[in-house]
């Protein structure tokens, strides 16, 4: 992932609505078939059952 896009964001900011994309604000998201944005989820509202896996992690740091 770091390899490929190099000066895009880190792999973990993909599932972290705190971490911006260096172009564009991950806060809000638009799902398939909805017209309106909606605030996006940490880890894409599977915190309940993955959000073990990042305990150590600092996903300010680690993204």
């Amino acid at each position: 992932w770091n390899l490929a896009g190099p000066s895009e964001y880190g792999f973990y900011s993909n599932v972290n609505p705190h971490v911006s994309h260096p172009r564009w604000s991950q806060r809000k998201e638009r799902r398939i078939g909805d017209f309106l944005k909606r605030d996006t989820e940490m880890f894409n509202g599977y915190s309940k059952w993955v959000a073990d896996l990042y305990r150590d992690l600092d996903l300010s740091k680690n993204y």
